[in-house]
């Protein structure tokens, strides 16, 4: 078998996880020697795993089935999908310097687009699942932003901030890269199956777990060391003190990459872990060209990318002097209808109206009952 065979069998031993495979590398130098050891040389080498799965040895000798891992193996690429080890060319530098990096990952999606997930810069768009509208938006702001100037937007595909981040990607025809704490071949949430769907079509999905790899709740925080590594800049746009997302800033930080978060008002719950990464020395994103610029791609910076006040164009549509004024006071942070008026000095009748057709138009969205926001 070549190398890669042995890699998929080392990697897919039921009950043998990274901390697992390590040990047994240390002990044989490389899968195949694994491979090819005695059944008391491998008891041998099990002594010295830490808490190893009782049933390890015999699930190494039930695994050695040459026949079934070729099968299997064959099986991969039929569906599409990719496994790439560590001695694979195609294994991303990135990872190569990290620690407790991934001995193996499988891909699924646009393969013709992984040379440019390697070569081109990445950002990682993290944050809550239970969020704003405001984080919403400028998640998917952003992720549209950066992927109109080629970047890569990775995210770990969760709801909220992370889908929110890849939509935005998406919708800019770029390249989306879901990282996932499951198979390739489950799609969690449930409720992103089109995004799961649409990533797999222009993007890349990748997962170091075996296929089938249902979502454990410990597999998430370890994936998220995949995320960081990827990425060039990690950025936090909503998040809690204590989160997931602040999770990846540590691996971020450990890793060397750059960490930059959207501030927040003081009193927000999910505001605590963006001011905290500020406070900590992250830097403070107010629109894309602090990203672009991060990444040395100001010179591809268009002046619209930071304005977030009044436009009189959108979709090249000129609007009505009135209605550009209203539409300028509308926020990313909703606002009711009465503070509209205060603001804009126009009646509630002609606000209401207003706001009726820029909703019409597509530029404003109702999130809740008379509250009104930007629609991105």
């Amino acid at each position: 078998m070549k190398d890669n065979f042995y890699w998929y069998w080392i990697c897919n031993i039921k009950g043998l996880w990274t901390a697992g495979i390590k040990s047994l590398l240390d002990y044989f130098q490389s899968p195949k020697n694994v491979f090819d050891a005695e059944a008391d040389e491998l008891a041998n080498a099990i002594k010295y795993l830490r808490r190893p799965d009782k049933n390890l040895l015999e699930n190494i000798l039930y695994s050695k089935d040459i026949n079934r891992i070729i099968r299997e193996y064959s099986n991969l690429e039929e569906r599409g999908i990719s496994f790439i080890s560590q001695d694979d060319d195609l294994y991303p530098d990135k990872f190569k310097n990290i620690k407790d990096r991934p001995y193996s990952f499988y891909l699924k999606g646009n393969i013709h687009v992984y040379e440019k997930l390697l070569n081109n810069p990445s950002v990682a768009i993290v944050g809550a699942r239970e969020c704003t509208n405001y984080g919403l938006s400028m998640a998917k702001k952003i992720g549209f932003d950066l992927a109109a100037h080629g970047v890569n937007i990775i995210s770990g595909m969760a709801r909220g901030i992370d889908s929110s981040g890849l939509y935005g990607c998406i919708n800019a025809g770029g390249i989306g890269v879901g990282i996932l704490g499951c198979g390739v071949d489950v799609c969690y949430p449930r409720e992103n199956i089109e995004l799961y769907e649409e990533i797999s079509r222009s993007g890349i999905l990748m997962s170091e777990y075996p296929m089938g790899t249902p979502p454990n709740a410990w597999q998430f925080p370890l994936r998220n060391r995949m995320i960081s590594a990827l990425a060039d800049i990690v950025l936090v746009v909503e998040a809690r003190k204590k989160s997931g997302s602040l999770i990846t800033v540590e691996y971020a930080n450990e890793q060397g990459r750059d960490v930059m978060a959207i501030p927040g008002r003081v009193s927000d719950k999910l505001s605590e872990g963006c001011n905290k990464v500020i406070r900590d020395g992250g830097g403070i994103v107010t629109c894309t060209k602090d990203i672009l610029e991060a990444l040395y791609l100001v010179n591809y910076y268009k002046k619209d990318d930071c304005e977030e006040g009044s436009k009189d164009k959108k979709g090249n549509i000129t609007l009505e002097k009135e209605i550009e004024s209203l539409y300028s006071i509308v926020d990313l942070i909703p606002k009711s209808s009465s503070e509209i008026a205060r603001e804009s000095g126009l009646s509630i009748e002609k606000v209401m109206a207003g706001l009726i057709k820029l909703q019409m138009m597509g530029y404003v969205e109702e999130p809740s009952k008379n509250q009104y926001m930007k629609k991105i």
